[in-house]
């Protein structure tokens, strides 16, 4: 398997932690536990010990996410790391080798490498400035 270089994320890599103002972060500027937490539960959390957690989410973590969702239980319920990892997940679960895979340009691009690697089809379809960057669903139709 030939696993394309995501350039996105290795500009953000070489970069991102060495420029003065950082115009590329999609996540928020972190806080520090005094900021988040009251010294209770900073008390509390220093005394968790450390481990590997449970790869799918913890029973009480999905249990709680499927409260969210009517008719789900918590084996319907899988915790990531990440939108990347949800990503990913989705990719190598749903498509196989010669699948194709129809998705919307400009987007993060994540998706589009690995869907590649696997040997899947990858079409693209472009938002719109016409149409107020929206899809032409025309041309999405026609692509399916």
């Amino acid at each position: 398997m030939k696993i394309e270089t995501f350039e996105l994320e290795r500009i953000q890599s070489v970069w991102e932690n060495r420029v003065k103002y950082n115009l590329t972060e999609s996540g928020v500027h972190p806080y520090t536990l005094s900021e988040l937490l009251t010294q209770d539960e900073i008390e509390e959390l220093l005394s968790i010990r450390l481990g590997y957690g449970q790869t799918n989410g913890s029973i009480e973590l999905r249990e709680t996410i499927s409260k969210l969702y009517p008719g789900t239980d918590l084996d319907n319920i899988l915790v990531t790391n990440g939108s990347a990892e949800a990503n990913f997940i989705a990719i190598w679960s749903n498509l196989e080798q010669e699948d194709e895979l129809i998705v919307m340009l400009p987007n993060y691009m994540q998706i589009w490498g690995i869907a590649r690697s696997f040997g899947i089809k990858v079409t693209p379809f472009y938002l719109k400035e016409e149409l107020n960057w929206n899809p032409d669903i025309e041309e999405l139709k026609s692509l399916i």
